[in-house]
C-alpha cells in the first residue's frame, strides 16, 4: 500500500495550470483532477518554513496518472 496525500496547489492559477498536488509516498505530482476510490480522511502536517498543510489522505494499491489534452488526472484505487 502506498501513502497518498492530496492538497490544493496554492500556486494555481497564477504560477501553475494544475489545481492539485498528489503526494505518493512523499513524491509530488501536479494534476487538474483527482478521482479517489478508496476510503480517505483529513490529516495535517507541519512543514518547516511553510507552516501547517492540510490534506485528504488515503492508502492505495494503484495510482494512475492520465494525461489528456489540457488535463492531467490522478485515479487512486
Amino acid at each position: 500500500m502506498k501513502k497518498v496525500d492530496i492538497r490544493f496547489n496554492t500556486n494555481f492559477p497564477i504560477k501553475s495550470q494544475y489545481e492539485w498536488r498528489v503526494l505518493v509516498d512523499g513524491l509530488e505530482t501536479l494534476v487538474n483532477n483527482v478521482r479517489i476510490e478508496t476510503p480517505c480522511h483529513t490529516t495535517s502536517t507541519f512543514i518547516e518554513g511553510q507552516g501547517m498543510k492540510w490534506h485528504l489522505s488515503t492508502e492505495a494499491n494503484n495510482i494512475d496518472f492520465t494525461i489528456l489534452p489540457n488535463n492531467k488526472q490522478a485515479t487512486i484505487k
